[in-house]
């Protein structure tokens, strides 16, 4: 027979149930607050460009309105710093409710990847274009990830010169984040060079893609006018039905 207090002791070993929190702009900035003492909406703006844009969209209207927000609900407090030849500005800080929050947040089970990729979803159907169009719709696709490579090339070169030597915790976290987006849009450039090849060395499939879809749009004509048949006819049989 069990002791109680051996009960009580391995109830207290069993976890309590985590609530997944779902990620969003909010938590976003309550993490950028957390790791100063105190930040202005400059500079918050200035470190979610070169450490989160790659990740996060978010307009500079949603966070100021977000930081707002954030206020209003206690998440965080502001004070409004005087400044003499410039403009004044507003430092935030995180509240004990905004930290606990975050926390809650960071501790919650993994939210699963639910994303939209517009560019993935309009690849899906490039095959109504034809081979040299489908072609040319990857390459500027390819094109334009050089363009974000080299923007991440470049914030990587001048915040973290050095993986190896890390000024804070936070700051190697930040450059996780920073070398995925990096190694992400390499791999997407390489498969849209993949892409383009196999187009190349499957061009026959874009004529039967073509006879498929008129035969397609053939079956889809004949089934509109079967139903518009059919709602005569109905409509025929209400008006004899009137009439009798």
């Amino acid at each position: 027979m069990r002791k109680r207090g051996s009960d009580f002791r391995a109830a207290e070993k069993v976890p309590a149930a985590r609530n997944r929190v779902k990620a969003s702009l909010e938590l976003a900035l309550l993490g950028l607050i957390a790791e100063r003492s105190a930040v202005s909406g400059y500079d918050l703006l200035k470190t979610f460009n070169y450490s989160m844009a790659h990740y996060w969209h978010a307009r500079h209207g949603q966070i100021y309105s977000t930081l707002e927000s954030l206020g209003q609900r206690g998440l965080i407090q502001s004070r409004e710093v005087i400044q003499r030849g410039r403009p004044n500005k507003r430092l935030y800080t995180i509240t004990s409710a905004g930290r606990a929050a975050l926390v809650e947040w960071l501790e919650s089970p993994y939210e699963g990847l639910r994303f939209k990729h517009a560019p993935l979803l309009r690849c899906r159907f490039l095959a109504y274009l034809g081979a040299d169009r489908a072609k040319a719709m990857l390459k500027e696709e390819r094109d334009a990830c050089a363009v974000y490579l080299e923007t991440y090339r470049a914030i990587e070169h001048e915040a973290f010169r050095s993986s190896r030597s890390y000024g804070s915790a936070n700051e190697m976290f930040a450059y996780f984040t920073l070398k995925r987006g990096i190694t992400f849009i390499e791999e997407t450039m390489r498969w849209c060079e993949w892409a383009m090849a196999e187009i190349e060395n499957n061009r026959g499939l874009f004529n039967g893609a073509s006879r498929r879809s008129s035969l397609r749009r053939g079956f889809i004509e004949q089934d509109d006018q079967h139903r518009d048949l059919v709602a005569a006819q109905c409509e025929i049989e209400r008006q004899e039905q009137r009439i009798g």
